[in-house]
């Protein structure tokens, strides 16, 4: 096959990683693949195996990167188009048509919201740009239905949900950073670690997680919390750990390209995100065999099964989250529930099914072209 990734940006987030992952695994098959950022943007560009096009669409309305897409789609001759969420589905449907392209084009969605007040104002354009899609890709069934209740309805729709290198993302990496991390970072051996992995964005929720330690706390449990991550709300947050007299309880590790050394100093996970569709810090720190608390949002009930590979809690509800938290911690119920997630996501989340997974969908939607083109 012959494949361009449209996305936004080459920035470090879930759905970036993601699509250069499945660029590079398509690569190792014999597929020949390109990236088109539209945005100079190329924080994690030294991850892609395959060439990458970046240009200057900074503004929805672009018609010059419109023109560069089309140029370059006739340039390529791609047989797939696939699109990371809706401003890049926009570009390349126009992009395709002013190329006249008869490749078939794919959008992979891993929202579950309109994000800004300027999505909210397109939406009927995107509704209106999916419905021309070949297919939309979903990463869990919960977000599936949030998109067709707003009325997307394209052509064809799957879900695929997202994998986790379970070579990389293994309980071999505790054993090996543990100690050594979280002497690094100044924590105590019985100190108890709650941890995020996320971008600082407002809808990743980290005051919550705030306010959980302060509870904690004041209960008497010798909870620390670490945020691994970088993003505009950041200060935000620091600002209010120090309202509350917490700052020195908090540490914020900032961007890491590697995530395991921190993860591993971990004793509980935690999502307190207000949305998403599947969350796959959620899954790297399961696969490490590490138990989460996890906000019941999007798919993270197809991902932790409460009581067996982790707790949920309605968005919002602090008392939940912490109640949750206090159920694990002890070492040996810790420990159980960590066993259980490794091989829940071992059995049902390996990288290695969702890639042969998205192979076989693109492969099938260009044999039955070449069956109509007979």
């Amino acid at each position: 096959m012959r494949v361009i990734f449209v996305l936004n940006g080459l920035v470090s987030g879930g759905a970036e990683l993601h699509t250069l992952q499945l660029a590079n695994a398509l690569a190792t098959k014999g597929d020949v693949c390109m990236i088109a950022s539209l945005t100079r943007n190329d924080l994690t560009a030294h991850l892609s195996n395959n060439p990458i096009q970046m240009f200057n669409g900074n503004r929805i309305y672009d018609l010059g990167t419109l023109s560069s897409v089309a140029r370059l789609i006739r340039a390529y001759k791609p047989q797939v188009i696939v699109a990371i969420e809706e401003r890049p589905l926009l570009f390349a449907t126009i992009s395709r048509q002013l190329a006249g392209s008869n490749a078939k084009l794919v959008s992979i969605l891993h929202k579950a919201y309109l994000q800004t007040g300027k999505e909210r104002v397109f939406d009927r354009l995107y509704r209106h740009v999916a419905a021309r899609a070949d297919a939309l890709i979903y990463v869990s069934q919960n977000q599936r239905k949030l998109w067709e209740d707003r009325g997307f309805s394209p052509h064809r729709s799957i879900v695929i949900q997202n994998g986790v290198d379970l070579r990389r993302f293994s309980a071999h990496s505790v054993v090996e950073w543990r100690d050594r991390t979280r002497s690094q970072l100044g924590l105590a051996p019985d100190d108890y670690v709650i941890g995020m992995c996320a971008q600082f964005r407002p809808e990743k929720n980290h005051c919550q997680l705030i306010d959980a330690v302060r509870v904690l706390r004041n209960r008497g449990y010798p909870v620390k919390a670490l945020l691994v991550g970088a993003g505009p709300t950041q200060a935000t947050v620091a600002q209010y750990a120090r309202e509350n007299r917490l700052l020195e309880h908090v540490i914020f590790a900032g961007y890491q390209q590697d995530v395991r050394p921190y993860t591993s100093a971990i004793d509980v996970g935690v999502l307190c995100s207000l949305y998403e569709a599947a969350p796959l810090a959620v899954l790297e720190m399961m696969s490490m065999g590490l138990p989460v608390v996890a906000c019941d949002v999007g798919g993270t009930a197809e991902i932790v099964i409460p009581g067996e590979t982790g707790y949920l809690f309605p968005v919002g509800d602090t008392d939940s989250l912490v109640s949750s938290i206090e159920i694990m911690s002890g070492p040996l119920k810790r420990e159980a529930i960590g066993q259980a997630a490794s091989k829940f996501v071992a059995a049902n989340f390996g990288v290695d099914r969702m890639l042969d997974n998205y192979r076989a969908f693109l492969s099938e939607l260009l044999l039955g072209q070449r069956r109509c083109d007979i």
